[in-house]
């Protein structure tokens, strides 16, 4: 029986290649975007091609009707969830922390932490309505940040951190109904967004980096959505790992 995959921030990044390594795979797809509605609608227009069913939506973290709403577009659509990977994130400013006005404060937990908790709340509910549980579960894409911090992401490191320690106990809660719900931590990847976070302009950049890190290799998105599919969801290698470590 084929099935249904709900990603969030799917049009870049890690989540562009998630959306495209379970396309292939044969998973029916719904994935959101933030502002990038161009980079929407050309994905959908790739996954044709491999004749799956696919929609996307629209999906502000810092609003909850607009999650609400995704949720609602979701389950008119697909009418069964398998399985959620909780991908998306506000814009990450690096900022020191005693320069954050409260108000920042307020809408950056918002986005990073309430917004992400929302998300995961409803996808449950809907994969316990979900009676063929052979491949059921919640993934949050969540990062290195989360145990040692990061130079100027404070509240994006604590809210990742937050997450994880709820998947922890979602698991544990949930054990009995033989749903999987897991973080994945990844160390670095070479995206759009590491780059710029990190001033990496050209191949010359990240050598640098990685000297300067003592890095040997740096994955790229394809690789590890690779890992996602191949090694935690169809091997289940990490079945009891709440908190899977991707470095």
């Amino acid at each position: 029986m084929t099935k249904n995959i709900f990603i969030t921030g799917g049009t870049s990044g890690i989540g562009k290649a998630l959306v495209f390594k379970f396309a292939k795979k044969n998973w029916n797809i719904f994935y959101t975007y933030f502002n990038n509605k161009k980079e929407a609608i050309n994905i959908s227009k790739n996954l044709q091609d491999l004749k799956i069913k696919h929609s996307f939506f629209k999906m502000d973290l810092n609003n909850k009707n607009s999650i609400k709403k995704a949720f609602e577009v979701f389950s008119k659509q697909f009418k069964k969830l398998d399985y959620l990977i909780n991908n998306a994130n506000p814009p990450t400013r690096r900022k020191k922390f005693l320069r954050i006005d409260d108000e920042e404060i307020k809408k950056n937990i918002n986005g990073f932490l309430v917004g992400n908790l929302i998300v995961i709340k409803k996808a449950l509910k809907l994969i316990l309505n979900n009676k063929n549980k052979e491949i059921v579960g919640i993934l949050n894409i969540s990062s290195y940040s989360s145990i040692n911090g990061g130079k100027n992401i404070h509240l994006y490191a604590a809210s990742k951190a937050a997450l994880n320690i709820l998947m922890n106990a979602l698991s544990i809660d949930y054990i009995k109904n033989k749903i999987k719900i897991q973080s994945v931590l990844p160390k670095y990847i070479n995206t759009k967004s590491f780059r710029k976070n990190n001033n990496i302009k050209n191949n010359k950049d990240l050598l640098k980096f990685m000297k300067k890190k003592g890095i040997l290799e740096i994955k790229n998105p394809e690789e590890f959505s690779n890992f996602i599919f191949d090694i935690i969801i169809n091997k289940n290698k990490f079945k009891n790992k709440p908190l899977i470590k991707f470095d």
